[in-house]
This record gives C-alpha cells, sequence and structure tokens, in this order.
C-alpha cells in the first residue's frame, strides 16, 4: 500500500496528486490511497479542491491505514507536529529538501509520502494523463469566452501573487517590479505580443505599477475570479500562448498545462527564500 499526503493550496494538491496518478502508473497492481484528514482544521486557501475543480476521485486511507504506514494524524496541527517533530518510521518519506527528486519514491514498497514533491521528473512521462486529469469540470460562458480570445491571439499572462506572499519570509523579495519589468521585456523581444492578461490577488496594485509596462499593448485584468472561483484563473493562464509565471505552484501550473506548441515561459530562477532549496523551472523555461 501506498498513501499520499494531499495539503496546501490548489497548486500544491496538483503536485502531490501527480505524484499519486504517477505511482499508480508504476504500480497498477498495488494499492495507492491519499490522505486528506490534515485538512481539517486547516484554514488556508480553499481547502481540499481537486474534487471540485477536476471532477478527481481517489481511494481515502483510513486511519488504520494510516496507523499501518505513518500516524493517525487528526487534524493540520497534528500533521505539523508530526512532520516536523514524530520519528519517521521506516514506511515513511517526508520530503525534506524542496525540489529534491527522491529516487526512492518509485523503489519503496508499503510508503506513506509527506511532500509537495515540486520536480516534475515525477510525472513527466505521463503528461498527457496530468493534462487530462487537470481539466476543470465547470467553465462559465465568460471564462470560455476569454480563453478564446487568449488562444486566438499572441497572448501572455503576468501572474502577481501578493497577499500572502508579502508577509512570509519564504517568499519575501522574489518577484518584485525589477522582476516583472525585465520578464515584460524579455517576452517583448522573443515574441511580437498582441495582448497581455494580468492575474492576481493585488489587481489595483498591478494597475498602478504593471499597466504601465505594457507598451500600450491591449491588456485585461482578470479581477472576476475570486473564492472558489479562482481555480479559473489558472484555466485562463494554460489558455494563453506564453507566460510570465510568479514564484508560485499556481502559476508554475498556468504554465506547464499550456498546451501551445511554441509557448515562452519566464519564471523567477529563485523559487523560495530556503538556503538548500532545489527546486528548478523546466530547463526550456527563461530564467530571470
Amino acid at each position: 500500500m501506498k498513501i499520499v499526503n494531499i495539503i496546501g493550496g490548489l497548486g500544491n494538491q496538483m503536485f502531490q496528486f501527480a505524484l499519486y496518478l504517477a505511482l499508480k502508473n508504476k504500480f497498477p497492481d498495488e494499492q495507492i490511497k491519499i490522505f486528506t484528514g490534515a485538512y481539517k482544521g486547516y484554514a488556508k486557501h480553499n481547502a481540499y479542491e481537486l474534487d471540485r475543480v477536476f471532477g478527481l476521485s481517489a481511494q481515502e486511507a483510513t486511519r488504520s491505514d494510516m496507523c499501518h504506514l505513518a500516524y493517525p494524524y487528526l487534524n493540520y496541527r497534528m500533521w505539523q507536529i508530526g512532520f516536523h517533530l514524530m520519528p519517521q518510521r521506516r514506511t515513511m518519506l517526508n520530503e525534506k529538501i524542496f525540489g529534491h527528486y527522491y529516487s526512492e519514491v518509485f523503489e519503496k514498497s508499503d510508503c506513506y509520502y509527506d511532500g509537495y514533491w515540486q520536480n516534475e521528473r515525477y510525472f513527466s512521462d505521463i503528461r498527457q494523463e496530468i493534462l487530462m486529469a487537470y481539466t476543470p469540470i465547470s467553465i462559465d460562458q465568460r471564462n470560455a469566452s476569454v480563453a478564446r480570445k487568449l488562444s486566438t491571439s499572441n497572448s501572455v499572462s503576468i501572474h502577481v501573487r501578493h497577499g500572502d506572499f508579502l508577509d512570509k519570509k519564504l517568499y519575501r523579495g522574489i518577484c518584485d517590479l525589477d522582476y516583472y519589468r525585465t520578464a515584460i521585456e524579455r517576452m517583448m523581444k522573443e515574441t511580437d505580443v498582441e495582448l497581455f492578461c494580468i492575474f492576481s490577488n493585488d489587481i489595483e496594485w498591478c494597475k498602478e505599477n504593471i499597466v504601465s509596462m505594457l507598451h500600450g499593448k491591449e491588456y485585461i485584468l482578470a479581477d472576476w475570479n475570486t473564492g472558489t472561483d479562482s481555480y479559473l484563473d489558472m484555466y485562463l493562464m494554460s489558455q494563453c500562448r506564453n507566460n510570465i509565471i510568479a514564484h508560485s505552484s499556481f502559476s508554475w501550473w498556468g504554465a506547464w498545462l499550456n498546451q501551445y506548441p511554441q509557448k515562452i515561459v519566464i519564471g523567477p530562477r529563485k523559487w523560495v527564500n530556503i538556503k538548500n532549496s532545489e527546486f528548478q523551472l523546466n530547463p526550456s523555461w527563461i530564467k530571470i
């Protein structure tokens, strides 16, 4: 049996579920389950939403399953204590180095996987399956109309993640104004941009600081997908032909799900303020 813990916002959930799908592909005769019990008491983002957004289902690990491989985490706080303070059992694989590729992921027998697994080497060989899995089950008329415009013009998404990222030392100071200025200038050199689409949880800041950098090009401020509809911003990002991403798993997925063959993706060379981070962007993406 293998159990993949799911925790975090939508982008993180998608990395973890991609590992789950990769394990199912590699071990078709084994029981592969997910654990979402750590969302009890979790007050961030929109909690677990892969079922609501993509219609995805997976067998949930029982308390007995968890006791067999890890610890019976009853809520978010117990999971935090367990991950950071409890001794790692032989049947547990905790991701201690962010972005590192753990080859033993596909070598262990019974195992509980606890981490974010933000390395596309785990699932790059099942890309088509991932693309099918991460197709939203509901797209309203307004977003469908904007998606058509983005996919039929030489469009560029720009994602600005403020809010919670401004206060966290882990992310502070990475995608600053200079990053966006440099990224936009580079994109303008790489391709004949026709349309920019700006996504952010701080649209007012973008109006004041980003719009003036767009060289008079047509732009859309995507400010209507909020709350539990936020996932539609990721969908619209994926419909753009090119992407300027933030240091955010949300816009990483927007760019990765972009199926335009000649896409240009620009992202930050530094992803998090962690000394031993091994996170790397796709080799074909431009790093700034």
